[in-house]
């Protein structure tokens, strides 16, 4: 049986609750007449406050916790549970390869003719909301090996999730205030 939302879950939550604010602090400073921004800067903002939006409830529900839960379960009920780590191998595989490919397609495509700084802003927010969603993949194909990075010693599933919220907070709040210091 899944309980509440554990203290972390509830830490965690109070920072993407912070970082919806910073985002939609951006997308207001976006949106102001006098500025112009591209529209594409406005939904950006608009996209990642609503991503964290999500997370927010995602935690407060242990919706990570309760689909590793059911995955575990049809797992053992398809007889499948005592080769589940054939399974989890490749789909880890999978999820680091499209990790490895989105991010190169972006450094390419994207940041190639990257200019200016609200511009850079931007780009580090999609790419570090880009990284939850890889850690979240991560979590829930849930490999033995893959666990043992994320949850040993190294903590690298707080450092990841953490220091992404940060980033996605720092671009928001750069991005908003390099536009409102515009002349």
């Amino acid at each position: 049986m899944i309980s509440g939302p554990s203290t972390y879950s509830l830490a965690a939550s109070g920072l993407y609750g912070i970082v919806v604010l910073a985002c939609l602090a951006a997308a207001a400073a976006a949106t102001a007449l006098r500025q112009r921004q591209a529209s594409e800067h406005l939904r950006t903002w608009l996209l990642l406050a609503l991503f964290f939006g999500v997370l927010i409830a995602l935690r407060l529900v242990n919706a990570e916790e309760w689909l590793r839960g059911i995955l575990r379960d049809y797992l053992i009920v398809s007889g499948y549970y005592g080769d589940r780590r054939s399974l989890q191998a490749p789909l880890v595989a999978v999820i680091l390869a499209i990790a490895g490919v989105g991010a190169m397609f972006v450094l390419l495509r994207w940041a190639r003719n990257l200019r200016g700084r609200r511009n850079v802003a931007r780009l580090a927010g999609v790419l570090a909301a880009a990284a939850m969603v890889f850690l979240i993949a991560l979590r829930l194909a849930s490999l033995h090996m893959v666990d043992a990075l994320l949850y040993g010693s190294a903590k690298l599933n707080w450092v990841i999730d953490i220091g992404a919220s940060f980033v996605v907070l720092v671009a928001a709040t750069y991005y908003a205030l390099v536009v409102r210091a515009r002349p």
